[in-house]
């Protein structure tokens, strides 16, 4: 474990208890997990940003342990241990200074993990078993999904890749450079204490079978996973979720779920909202939480969403994740009036509270918001506007 902390020496002793809360830099994510994304980028966390030291590491070049104990990531790990800014986690940041302490870094990474300055249970979360995905939510980023840029390319052709927030594109491992990745996480496996399984869809997809499967039996009993996953199947040729349960030592599964009824089926489009409900039921005991993403669409009805779940199925539902790509999706761009009464029915909701006091974008979000609803629609045959038919009025 320690091999991999260069200048450990450097970093001062700390009193655990009070050191988060004066340390408005340290986040235990550098010292937790590895994350890259589905255009091959390593960043410190699926919520930050890139950083121009961290840009010559990509996945088809370094693999994960040799990017994490990178000089680069020690380097970052001292600063934080000296409350220096970290390029890269602005996100955080901002929503500290606009929320009176709540982010991501904050709320759900220090409650998790405490304060660690050593590098063991690593947790894995590498977009490297494709962007396969049966679904085309009309907020998911392009290089996340087959049938996203699949829809966007007949809507827009090669032009949808200038809308603002699309400019990445998927970039698919090499199957060479795959087997070294894969190799690379075996030979750590050791480390590895949580693995978080996204796609695409990870339970349709091969290389997380083929990857799930390798890890020997000796190991798994104590690794954790958890899926982000759309839940509209619950089984791949001969594997399900069932035989992971029983490999491993928990199985979490994170269901994107927007809405409810014939919303969720446009916002989701074209998911089976009976199977859907169907695989809740049907895997309830491995269903941790509901995840949604609050967007223009579904702004007015988290409450009844949040009532709807917990009733049908028990089960609750965050509001953690926002729609920021295309940025005409964000509820920042809601006029006022709007903003107003959402502020105060959704008080305690800190990521919804942090978005809705940002400036519009532009004066022209919302009417680019409209036509591209329109547009979709038109390829869906499926009109947005039948179901929100007093949308903003």
């Amino acid at each position: 474990m320690s091999q991999f902390i260069l200048d450990k020496g450097k970093r001062q002793p700390t009193k655990k208890d009070d050191f988060a809360e004066k340390n408005k830099s340290y986040c235990p994510m550098a010292f937790r997990e590895i994350y890259v994304d589905n255009a091959g980028r390593y960043r410190l966390c699926c919520h930050a940003k890139q950083r121009e030291d961290l840009k010559k590491y990509s996945d088809d070049e370094t693999l994960p342990f040799d990017f994490f104990k990178s000089p680069e990531m020690e380097a970052i790990r001292n600063d934080m241990f000296l409350g220096k800014p970290i390029t890269g986690c602005e996100t955080c940041y901002k929503m500290e200074e606009s929320t009176g302490g709540h982010s991501y870094r904050t709320d759900k990474y220090l409650k998790k993990y405490g304060v660690v300055d050593d590098i063991d249970k690593i947790n894995l979360k590498l977009r490297i078993n494709g962007s396969a995905c049966n679904l085309g939510c009309y907020m998911c980023f392009p290089y996340n999904s087959s049938t996203r840029r699949n829809e966007l390319k007949a809507v827009y052709g090669d032009a949808y890749k200038k809308i603002p927030g699309f400019e990445i594109d998927f970039k698919p491992v090499k199957f060479s450079q795959y087997e070294k990745i894969k190799q690379n996480i075996l030979d750590n496996i050791h480390l590895v204490g949580y693995m978080n399984m996204t796609g695409g869809e990870p339970l349709q997809l091969p290389k997380h079978w083929e990857l799930v499967n390798a890890i020997p039996e000796e190991h798994a009993k104590h690794i954790k996973i958890s899926y982000d996953t759309n839940l509209t199947k619950l089984r791949w040729k001969n594997h399900s979720v069932w035989d992971l349960a029983d490999k491993f030592e928990e199985i979490n599964l994170g269901v994107s779920c927007d809405h409810y009824g014939e919303k969720l089926k446009w916002i989701r489009y074209p998911i089976d909202v009976e199977e859907f409900e169907s695989n809740i039921s049907e895997a309830r005991e491995l269903v941790t939480r509901l995840n949604c993403t609050v967007s223009i669409l579904n702004i007015e009805d988290l409450y009844e969403m949040s009532v709807y779940y917990r009733k049908k199925f028990n089960v609750d539902i965050t509001f953690h994740n926002i729609a920021r790509g295309p940025g005409f999706l964000s509820i920042r761009n809601l006029p006022d009036k709007y903003k107003i009464e959402y502020l105060r029915r959704y008080s305690q909701l800190d990521y919804v509270v942090d978005e809705l006091q940002k400036d519009p974008i532009s004066s022209n979000q919302l009417q680019k918001a409209f036509k591209y609803c329109d547009d979709l629609s038109k390829h869906r045959k499926f009109n947005w506007r039948d179901l929100w038919p007093n949308f903003l009025t």
